[in-house]
């Protein structure tokens, strides 16, 4: 591919990731990849609230800038265009014409010497180096970001996923389980309950039937995660439970999460950032996964991992809310909890 105006000495980059917190999970192997192909260069990452703090504080990242809406926009935009950058990427696919358009209005606020990116479609007509790919093609979305580092010459051998704890964040959550009189060393499993995207929620009156059958058969201690948004619906599936779950809802940042993690023995959850932080850290997992775009957003990592798929004529989707939500009603808890316990049982 025509790489010509490629800078000879590449000194700094500006890779800009503002989905969310999966896709930012999803793009640690490319920003691992880009800094072996330029170790010596300094790389920067323009990121949102909702995914910058899995990364802050990474030895691949020079700095994080996090936009906040119209609070911060042209205050960082402005700085980051006095940086002149060698080089700015985009890692995200374009889905629509708008967006193509604003994607281009940001990378000439932002200026930079040599612009990069997901020619989707056709619509990366600003981009000098343009990586073609379609819209609705089967490829796993960590492999499309892969794939710009790649065609700027890198070669990779191994998908390497980088999340950033530290003691900090494994204090607080030592902290947090001894003061609930938690036993470390016994079976600890957490089932993610609600998810920022409501249409891709498991229905709540199978989370009680799953967790009660779960409780019975293993008699672990089962911990509830979710959005702290939905903490008081949680009230509703606590009435149903025949034993006394940890009420983890809306505790931990995104960091505290995967420190939590890393210390079950399963995680249980609908597609969402906390299973590609779980998937990232080797936890064992059933996933629900509903509406979203299975091919492209599915775990990465395959093993001890359960995907329970019923691939509706409906999906994929995008919708926030929806009111039929078949993909998720037709996984019942029986089946999630036959998945668990394979996963169980082979640990």
């Amino acid at each position: 591919m025509d790489k010509q105006g490629l800078p000879q000495n590449i000194a700094s980059v500006l890779v800009i990731q503002l989905a969310g917190l999966g896709d930012m999970v999803l793009a640690t192997p490319a920003i691992h990849a880009l800094k072996q192909l330029y170790p010596a260069a300094s790389i920067s990452l323009l990121a949102n609230s909702r995914s910058a703090d899995i990364i802050i504080g990474s030895s691949e990242i020079y700095e994080v800038f996090i936009l906040k809406g119209m609070k911060n926009i042209f205050k960082t935009l402005g700085f980051l265009r006095g940086r002149r950058y060698d080089v700015v990427i985009n890692l995200a696919r374009l889905y629509s014409l708008s967006g193509a358009v604003k994607m281009f209005l940001l990378f000439w606020l932002i200026r930079g010497k040599y612009w990069v990116g997901r020619n989707t479609d056709n619509k990366g007509f600003f981009y000098h180096l343009k990586i073609p790919e379609k819209l609705k093609e089967e490829k796993h979305e960590a492999e499309s970001k892969l794939d710009i580092v790649r065609t700027l010459g890198a070669e990779v051998k191994e998908v390497k996923f980088c999340l950033n704890f530290n003691s900090d964040d494994e204090q607080f959550v030592d902290k947090l389980l001894d003061s609930g009189g938690i036993n470390q060393n016994q079976h600890l499993l957490a089932i993610n309950y609600s998810t920022f995207r409501p249409s891709r929620n498991w229905p709540h009156k199978f989370y009680a039937q799953l967790a009660n059958q779960l409780y019975q058969e293993t008699k672990a201690t089962i911990a509830f995660l979710g959005v702290a948004r939905d903490k008081n619906t949680f009230t509703q599936i606590k009435k149903q439970l025949n034993f006394a779950p940890l009420d983890f809802i809306g505790a931990f940042t995104v960091r505290q999460l995967g420190v939590f993690l890393k210390k079950c023995a399963l995680l249980i959850s609908p597609d969402s950032g906390t299973v590609h932080i779980a998937n990232a850290l080797g936890v064992p997992m059933v996933v629900l996964f509903g509406p979203g775009e299975y091919q492209r957003y599915r775990p990465y990592n395959k093993t001890n991992t359960i995907i329970i798929n019923k691939n509706v004529e409906c999906a994929p989707c995008f919708k926030l809310h929806c009111h039929n939500k078949k993909c998720m009603e037709l996984i019942r808890p029986e089946e999630v909890l036959v998945a668990a316990k394979r996963l169980l049982n082979s640990s």
